[in-house]
Protein backbone atom coordinates (compact mmCIF):
# COMPACT_ATOMS: atom_id res chain seq x y z
CA UNK A 1 0.00 0.00 0.00
CA UNK A 2 1.34 3.60 -0.53
CA UNK A 3 0.26 6.65 1.24
CA UNK A 4 -1.51 9.59 -0.05
CA UNK A 5 -2.22 12.70 1.73
CA UNK A 6 -5.67 12.90 0.18
CA UNK A 7 -6.58 9.61 0.15
CA UNK A 8 -5.30 7.86 2.73
CA UNK A 9 -3.89 4.51 2.31
CA UNK A 10 -4.67 3.37 -1.36
CA UNK A 11 -3.21 0.27 -3.43
CA UNK A 12 -0.73 0.45 -5.58
CA UNK A 13 0.39 -1.78 -8.67
CA UNK A 14 3.75 -2.40 -10.34
CA UNK A 15 4.89 -3.98 -13.39
CA UNK A 16 8.53 -5.72 -13.99
CA UNK A 17 9.59 -6.64 -17.51
CA UNK A 18 12.55 -7.95 -18.95
CA UNK A 19 13.81 -6.58 -22.12
CA UNK A 20 16.63 -7.48 -24.66
CA UNK A 21 19.86 -5.25 -24.40
CA UNK A 22 21.32 -5.21 -27.68
CA UNK A 23 24.31 -3.46 -28.75
CA UNK A 24 21.73 -2.24 -32.10
CA UNK A 25 18.02 -2.16 -32.34
CA UNK A 26 14.98 -1.64 -30.31
CA UNK A 27 14.09 -3.14 -27.45
CA UNK A 28 11.53 -6.03 -27.03
CA UNK A 29 9.71 -6.73 -23.98
CA UNK A 30 10.29 -10.55 -23.16
CA UNK A 31 8.52 -11.45 -19.91
CA UNK A 32 6.44 -9.45 -18.08
CA UNK A 33 4.42 -9.53 -14.60
CA UNK A 34 1.82 -7.08 -12.79
CA UNK A 35 1.65 -7.61 -9.25
CA UNK A 36 1.10 -5.74 -6.06
CA UNK A 37 3.52 -2.89 -5.50
CA UNK A 38 5.02 -3.62 -2.21
CA UNK A 39 6.07 -7.61 -4.10
CA UNK A 40 9.70 -7.67 -3.42
CA UNK A 41 11.85 -9.23 -6.39
CA UNK A 42 12.32 -11.73 -4.60
CA UNK A 43 9.27 -13.28 -4.88
CA UNK A 44 8.56 -11.74 -8.46
CA UNK A 45 11.89 -12.43 -10.28
CA UNK A 46 12.21 -16.00 -9.60
CA UNK A 47 9.58 -17.52 -12.45
CA UNK A 48 10.98 -15.48 -14.63
CA UNK A 49 14.86 -17.07 -15.06
CA UNK A 50 13.74 -20.59 -15.71
CA UNK A 51 11.99 -18.54 -18.96
CA UNK A 52 15.20 -16.71 -19.79
CA UNK A 53 16.23 -17.17 -23.40
CA UNK A 54 18.55 -20.07 -24.40
CA UNK A 55 20.06 -17.06 -26.15
CA UNK A 56 20.91 -15.17 -23.03
CA UNK A 57 24.26 -14.70 -22.19
CA UNK A 58 24.19 -11.32 -19.58
CA UNK A 59 21.46 -10.82 -17.29
CA UNK A 60 21.37 -7.18 -16.35
CA UNK A 61 19.23 -6.37 -13.25
CA UNK A 62 19.95 -3.02 -10.85
CA UNK A 63 20.33 -3.46 -6.64
CA UNK A 64 16.84 -4.39 -5.80
CA UNK A 65 17.72 -8.02 -7.33
CA UNK A 66 20.60 -8.59 -5.92
CA UNK A 67 19.82 -12.03 -5.02
CA UNK A 68 22.24 -15.24 -3.91
CA UNK A 69 18.95 -17.62 -5.17
CA UNK A 70 18.56 -15.21 -8.29
CA UNK A 71 22.14 -15.22 -9.04
CA UNK A 72 23.26 -19.10 -9.12
CA UNK A 73 19.76 -19.75 -10.63
CA UNK A 74 20.96 -17.65 -13.65
CA UNK A 75 24.92 -18.94 -13.71
CA UNK A 76 24.13 -22.84 -12.43
CA UNK A 77 22.03 -25.17 -12.93
CA UNK A 78 20.65 -27.82 -10.92
CA UNK A 79 23.86 -29.99 -10.97
CA UNK A 80 25.88 -27.01 -10.08
CA UNK A 81 27.52 -26.81 -13.46
CA UNK A 82 27.96 -23.71 -15.28
CA UNK A 83 25.27 -22.72 -17.60
CA UNK A 84 26.86 -20.28 -19.54
CA UNK A 85 25.72 -16.95 -18.52
CA UNK A 86 26.49 -14.22 -16.13
CA UNK A 87 24.33 -12.14 -13.42
CA UNK A 88 25.65 -8.46 -13.68
CA UNK A 89 24.09 -6.67 -10.96
CA UNK A 90 25.05 -4.45 -8.14
CA UNK A 91 25.55 -5.94 -4.68
CA UNK A 92 24.60 -4.59 -1.51
CA UNK A 93 26.38 -4.77 0.97
CA UNK A 94 24.73 -7.97 3.95
CA UNK A 95 25.16 -7.59 7.41
CA UNK A 96 28.74 -7.91 8.34
CA UNK A 97 30.13 -7.83 5.17
CA UNK A 98 31.90 -4.17 5.42
CA UNK A 99 33.51 -5.35 8.66
CA UNK A 100 35.33 -8.61 7.59
CA UNK A 101 37.01 -9.59 10.71
CA UNK A 102 41.03 -9.89 10.63
CA UNK A 103 41.13 -13.24 11.11
CA UNK A 104 39.21 -15.18 8.13
CA UNK A 105 35.59 -17.08 9.42
CA UNK A 106 35.77 -20.84 8.74
CA UNK A 107 33.51 -22.02 6.30
CA UNK A 108 32.20 -25.13 4.99
CA UNK A 109 29.68 -26.67 2.94
CA UNK A 110 27.03 -24.67 1.02
CA UNK A 111 27.79 -21.56 2.78
CA UNK A 112 30.91 -21.63 1.63
CA UNK A 113 30.03 -22.60 -1.76
CA UNK A 114 27.58 -19.27 -1.50
CA UNK A 115 29.99 -17.22 -0.28
CA UNK A 116 32.84 -17.99 -2.89
CA UNK A 117 29.93 -17.59 -5.87
CA UNK A 118 28.96 -14.37 -4.75
CA UNK A 119 32.64 -13.39 -4.73
CA UNK A 120 32.77 -14.36 -7.95
CA UNK A 121 29.88 -12.31 -9.23
CA UNK A 122 31.43 -8.91 -7.52
CA UNK A 123 34.73 -9.72 -9.09
CA UNK A 124 33.50 -10.49 -12.41
CA UNK A 125 30.52 -7.47 -12.25
CA UNK A 126 33.61 -5.11 -11.74
CA UNK A 127 35.71 -5.78 -14.68
CA UNK A 128 35.85 -2.33 -16.98
CA UNK A 129 34.17 -3.94 -19.62
CA UNK A 130 31.89 -5.61 -17.95
CA UNK A 131 30.54 -1.90 -16.11
CA UNK A 132 30.32 -0.92 -19.40
CA UNK A 133 28.31 -3.72 -20.53
CA UNK A 134 26.19 -2.58 -17.46
CA UNK A 135 25.42 0.69 -18.56
CA UNK A 136 23.34 -0.53 -21.79
CA UNK A 137 20.37 -0.40 -18.98
CA UNK A 138 20.19 3.35 -19.03
CA UNK A 139 19.69 2.90 -23.15
CA UNK A 140 17.27 0.11 -22.84
CA UNK A 141 14.88 -0.84 -20.17
CA UNK A 142 15.08 2.55 -18.07
CA UNK A 143 13.98 4.60 -21.43
CA UNK A 144 11.61 1.36 -22.39
CA UNK A 145 9.97 2.37 -18.79
CA UNK A 146 9.30 5.94 -19.47
CA UNK A 147 7.99 5.53 -22.77
CA UNK A 148 5.51 2.78 -22.03
CA UNK A 149 4.29 5.08 -19.18
CA UNK A 150 4.29 8.30 -20.87
CA UNK A 151 2.32 6.99 -24.10
CA UNK A 152 -0.46 4.48 -21.57
CA UNK A 153 -0.64 7.20 -19.24
CA UNK A 154 0.66 5.03 -16.54
CA UNK A 155 3.25 7.34 -14.40
CA UNK A 156 0.36 8.28 -12.05
CA UNK A 157 -2.16 6.46 -11.48
CA UNK A 158 -3.97 3.05 -11.33
CA UNK A 159 -6.87 3.15 -13.56
CA UNK A 160 -8.82 0.32 -12.12
CA UNK A 161 -9.88 -1.00 -9.06
CA UNK A 162 -8.46 -4.92 -7.97
CA UNK A 163 -5.16 -6.30 -9.03
CA UNK A 164 -6.76 -8.54 -11.85
CA UNK A 165 -8.04 -5.34 -13.87
CA UNK A 166 -5.08 -3.85 -13.44
CA UNK A 167 -3.04 -6.25 -14.17
CA UNK A 168 -4.86 -6.54 -17.70
CA UNK A 169 -3.99 -2.90 -18.25
CA UNK A 170 -0.99 -3.04 -17.26
CA UNK A 171 0.24 -6.17 -19.29
CA UNK A 172 -2.08 -5.38 -22.23
CA UNK A 173 -0.17 -2.22 -22.54
CA UNK A 174 3.34 -4.10 -22.94
CA UNK A 175 1.70 -6.56 -25.09
CA UNK A 176 0.55 -3.46 -27.15
CA UNK A 177 4.31 -2.49 -27.23
CA UNK A 178 5.39 -5.82 -29.05
CA UNK A 179 2.05 -5.53 -31.49
CA UNK A 180 4.01 -1.88 -32.44
CA UNK A 181 7.38 -3.20 -32.87
CA UNK A 182 6.08 -5.85 -34.81
CA UNK A 183 4.44 -3.96 -37.32
CA UNK A 184 7.17 -1.45 -37.38
CA UNK A 185 9.23 -4.19 -38.46
CA UNK A 186 6.91 -5.38 -41.36
CA UNK A 187 7.07 -2.28 -42.72
CA UNK A 188 10.88 -2.35 -43.23
CA UNK A 189 11.84 0.16 -40.09
CA UNK A 190 14.43 -2.12 -38.00
CA UNK A 191 14.56 0.50 -34.73
CA UNK A 192 12.86 1.27 -32.08
CA UNK A 193 10.67 4.91 -33.37
CA UNK A 194 7.13 3.80 -32.78
CA UNK A 195 5.14 7.39 -32.47
CA UNK A 196 4.38 7.65 -36.17
CA UNK A 197 1.88 4.75 -35.76
CA UNK A 198 0.69 6.09 -32.81
CA UNK A 199 0.44 9.57 -34.61
CA UNK A 200 -1.30 7.51 -37.73
CA UNK A 201 -4.38 5.78 -35.80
Amino acid sequence: MDYSAYHGWVLGYSYEVVVTAGKNGPVWPLLASADPAHWQPARTFPDKIQRLPACARYVLADAGYDSNASGEAIEHDATGRRTGKRFLCPQIYRRGEHRRPETPRVEKGARKRHRQRREDRQAFFHRPWTRTLYRRRSQTVEPFNDWLKTRFDLHDRAWHRGLDNNRTQLLAAIFSYQILLRYNRTRGHHDGQLQWILDTL
